[in-house]
């Protein structure tokens, strides 16, 4: 069932959209109105199981489809973003895809921290200079989303390499806001807090970081997948049409109380 129409005539793409939160974006844009929703991943089936992302979207009356990649090569993000011209070329860019670290405090390893900056800060670059390219192209005034965390602001001495490459999105977010404003692409980045994934539910270590940080939370809560994804949908929208270069922290104002 559609929420709104704000995403009306939008076609939307979501990297890392078959789990978690990018799952959560991906439903957000078809219930908002997308014209159809393009989902990247390295699978189609969901990390926590159930059915895959598309059969949910097209559920809802919305065309979806689904591509493989990896984001951390330039022809694969080419290839990605080219998936859109079907429907008239990607309006929303969702770089979404990104990968944690078992072990990531301050002796991480350099093949580990070399692997995860460069799915999760060289990917939102790739990605990013693949969709302003179409749209430049196009002269689509297009919208740019990069998804961080508030470990990008904050940081963490248990996540120093996600954290390192979470700032750095932060940063390419403004630094592409400035350079492809003249355009009329906008930027924008999201950083969610304590989110209610499976990963929270099912892992002890993450669910007991979780509760002490929800009971330093203002609203008390973890935020929901689908409240991140309302946020994308609206920075996505016509009506940030004036927002640019900012982070949006979905995080229960808990960056406010640290």
């Amino acid at each position: 069932m559609k929420t709104s129409n704000i995403l009306a005539g939008k076609a939307v793409l979501v990297t890392g959209g078959c789990s978690g939160i990018g799952q959560a974006i991906a439903v957000a844009a078809a219930r908002h109105g997308a014209k159809a929703v393009i989902v990247s991943d390295t699978t189609d089936c969901p990390r926590d199981g159930g059915e895959p992302i598309t059969t949910r979207i097209l559920g809802l009356g919305v065309p979806a489809r689904f591509r493989y990649a990896n984001v951390a090569k330039r022809r694969d993000n080419d290839a990605l973003v080219e998936t859109a011209a079907e429907f008239g070329g990607v309006d929303v860019m969702v770089l979404n895809a990104g990968i944690s670290l078992r072990s990531d405090g301050a002796d991480v390893t350099e093949g580990d921290y070399r692997r995860l900056m460069s799915n999760n800060l060289d990917g939102m670059l790739l990605g990013a200079q693949a969709a302003a390219c179409q749209m430049r192209r196009l002269g689509k005034a297009g919208s740019i989303i990069l998804i961080s965390s508030m470990g990008g602001i904050a940081g963490c001495g248990k996540t120093v390499a996600y954290s390192t490459s979470k700032g750095g999105v932060e940063l390419l977010a403004k630094a592409l806001a400035h350079a492809l404003g003249p355009d009329g692409i906008r930027a924008n980045s999201v950083a969610p807090g304590v989110i209610d994934t499976g990963m929270l539910r099912t892992t002890h270590e993450v669910a007991a970081a979780a509760e002490s940080f929800r009971q330093r939370t203002p609203l008390r809560r973890p935020g929901q997948t689908s409240e991140v994804g309302d946020a994308v949908a609206f920075l996505g929208s016509d009506l940030s049409g004036y927002i640019s270069g900012v982070t949006l922290c979905v995080d229960g104002g808990l960056l406010s109380a640290a």
